[in-house]
């Protein structure tokens, strides 16, 4: 949507993503792709599913302020173990994202992770501190 945001390629370096954080990444590390910004809602060890349009993490429903029921739940739709060094992501625009519930996105490895995503610049009328 032609937004720009600033990115800290360094806070990865000493630490790991955490369920919240927003990141960009590489999808599967194709250097010819467009980066994605997605929201990290499972971290190593983590079991995610979707039920009934909703996100599970461990069992628990995802803390989350989006109201709308996940119209598609993709490869979530059965319970995923995330891997070590692998992180599950989705869009804040849950039902128009293309994220860890479709099989070419997957779990995001840490290495394809640009960094986290801090400040949104543009648009203008939307610029502020990313939370």
């Amino acid at each position: 949507d032609n937004s720009q945001v600033l990115v800290n390629r360094f806070n990865y370096i000493i630490g790991n993503p955490k369920s919240g954080d927003v990141i960009a990444f590489l999808p599967n590390g194709n250097e010819k792709s467009h980066y994605y910004i997605k929201r990290v809602v499972g971290v190593p060890g983590d079991k995610v599913q979707i039920k009934d349009g909703v996100l599970y993490v461990n069992g628990e429903m995802f803390d989350s302020t989006d109201t709308e029921a996940i119209a598609n739940a993709g490869i979530a739709e059965e319970e995923i173990t995330i891997g070590d060094g692998e992180y599950f992501v989705l869009g804040d625009n849950r039902n128009s994202s293309e994220d860890s519930r479709y099989a070419n996105i997957g779990n995001i490895k840490k290495e394809y992770i640009t960094g986290k995503v801090w400040f949104k610049i543009k648009p203008f009328k939307s610029m502020g501190r990313v939370k």
